[in-house]
């Protein structure tokens, strides 16, 4: 059977499950209008727009919006949709044809061709540009055959391949600006997608405007479009409604009922995994007594009360009602006593040191503070045992995750697309900075990525989760659901990513 993409979603719309995108169905007065300007708030920023080193959660948004992706996922149906790419397919896994629309060109004129998408992924694969698209890259082969095809190999079958042109392998800059400019083209890049870069003060705002050439005439339909940077959940909500930005992303169900009480609209995108930590396999944590004790130690329930109050909480991996739920991949329930007499024995094989751990997380959210003071005093309950917190901004962050300097970190899968899993824990995945290798994970995933039957491969993907949970290698609290607020005049916002939206979709009802 062939494996092949689907037809691009429709932009509109609807009320729907929580497994995908939800929002308040409604209708605007009439098709939608070009001009104006769109301003998104979140609390962190990209750490590059470079494509070789922006696919890491905070930087797929702006990336996407300056590059375009090859391909994007439709959570609401689970299928892989076009996007700068018309179609990529495969009849046995392993030969695929990607092919690219004609007459696309880059906004400094040169052309979008498959010598570029080449070029792009050939740079991923220098080790000094230390790309975390890197991994996958490493993944395939590919050999031009005209200005719009590529023959891409996958040395094994792998029919979840297209997942890797949605986020690692999706934004191909221009070669030209890429060569000319050399290190600061990751801070005046060159695409070819709908809008183009103008300006970044970075920790403030980076603002991008329409590309008049952008292939999908007439998107994107408003003049400008700004990512605003402000830490606090708080003050994101006050911009909102003092008119100051026109959409928020917030992690916090309570801004969501607010926003609805108020009038506002809202979006939500429900995540596979959710919000936690994921724990490195190198140094101390490699031992898994000690993972263990900390998963014995982590009360779900404290740290909603403490930091989520009123929300939905996390009993299993995957939420009750989502395609890939299992009532086997339960979180452990706490056990202090337990876990005393896991880190005892660890630290008796260890020469009876104190257990020290690092927690990365991010500065100057409240809400992440919170949850940051009360993991550190759950874990503190065994004796010996103790997490310093290490809040950093956002460069800082996605560095330190990006290499792996971490014991734990705050952490979500990002996105809904189920090969996260292999991004995130497999071996040799893309995204696994944690080191975490577990034959069992392995295997399951290896599996899924050769099942051309979806009910196979999610079964094989429920293996891995059960073994993932058993073995602590990723712990959370609450649900992964980004909630995308916005003004009653903007329509068109459909999420996509972790905690961004496409921008090219929106516009203003005036």
């Amino acid at each position: 059977m062939a494996s092949a993409l689907g037809a691009v979603a429709a932009a509109t719309l609807l009320l729907t499950s929580c497994a995908g995108v939800a929002t308040v169905e409604r209708k605007p007065a009439g098709e939608p209008r070009r001009g104006g300007t769109v301003t998104l708030a979140w609390n962190t920023e990209a750490q590059s727009v470079d494509p070789v080193t922006c696919a890491v959660g905070i930087g797929v948004g702006p990336c996407q919006a300056i590059y375009g992706a090859l391909l994007y996922y439709d959570a609401a149906t689970r299928k892989i949709v076009p996007g700068m790419a018309e179609s990529f397919t495969s009849k046995d896994g392993k030969a695929w044809t990607l092919r690219l629309r004609p007459g696309v060109t880059f906004t400094d004129g040169t052309p979008f061709d498959a010598a570029a998408v080449a070029f792009n992924w050939q740079r991923a694969l220098d080790p000094s540009q230390l790309s975390p698209s890197r991994a996958a890259a490493q993944m395939i082969s590919w050999q031009v055959v005209d200005a719009t095809t590529l023959r891409v190999t996958s040395p094994e079958v792998n029919y979840q391949l297209p997942y890797q042109l949605t986020e690692p392998l999706a934004f191909i800059g221009s070669p030209t600006a890429i060569q000319r400019k050399g290190a600061d083209f990751a801070t005046s890049p060159v695409g070819a997608g709908p809008f183009v870069f103008r300006s970044w003060a970075r920790g403030t705002e980076m603002v991008l405007e329409r590309n008049p050439g952008y292939w999908d005439s007439p998107r994107p339909y408003i003049d400008r479009f700004v990512y605003k940077t402000i830490p606090a959940d708080d003050q994101r909500y006050n911009a909102l409604q003092a008119g100051e930005v026109d959409v928020m992303v917030v992690v916090s169900d309570k801004y969501a009922g607010r926003a609805r009480a108020a009038g506002l609209e809202v979006v939500q995108y429900a995540q596979l995994g959710g919000n936690g930590v994921r724990l490195n396999s190198r140094g101390a944590l490699a031992d898994p007594d000690l993972r263990t004790a900390i998963a014995k130690l982590i009360d779900n329930e404290q740290i909603r009360a403490a930091a989520f109050p009123g929300e939905q909480g996390a009993e299993y991996f995957v939420a009750e009602g989502q395609p890939l739920f299992d009532e086997a991949a339960k979180w452990p329930g706490k056990d202090i006593a337990g876990a005393q007499r896991l880190v005892d024995g660890f630290r008796a094989r260890h020469g009876g040191e104190k257990v020290v751990l690092s927690y990365v997380t991010t500065a100057g959210s409240p809400v992440l503070t919170r949850v940051a003071e009360v993991l550190q005093a759950q874990l503190q309950q065994a004796d010996g045992l103790e997490l310093e917190i290490k809040a950093l901004d956002g460069a800082g962050f996605a560095g330190a995750l990006v290499s792996g300097q971490y014991d734990l970190i705050l952490n979500a899968l990002g996105g809904a697309h189920p090969e996260n899993l292999y991004r995130v824990f497999h071996t040799k995945g893309s995204g696994n900075t944690a080191h975490y290798s577990n034959p069992v994970v392995d295997r399951a995933l290896e599996q899924a990525q050769s099942a051309d039957d979806p009910a196979v491969a999610d079964a094989a993907y429920k293996t891995a989760i059960r073994e993932l949970v058993a073995t602590t290698a990723y712990r959370y609290w609450r649900p992964a659901v980004t909630s995308l607020i916005l003004r009653a005049d903007i329509y068109g916002v459909e999420p996509t990513y972790q905690y961004w939206m496409r921008p090219e979709l929106a516009w203003v009802q005036e």
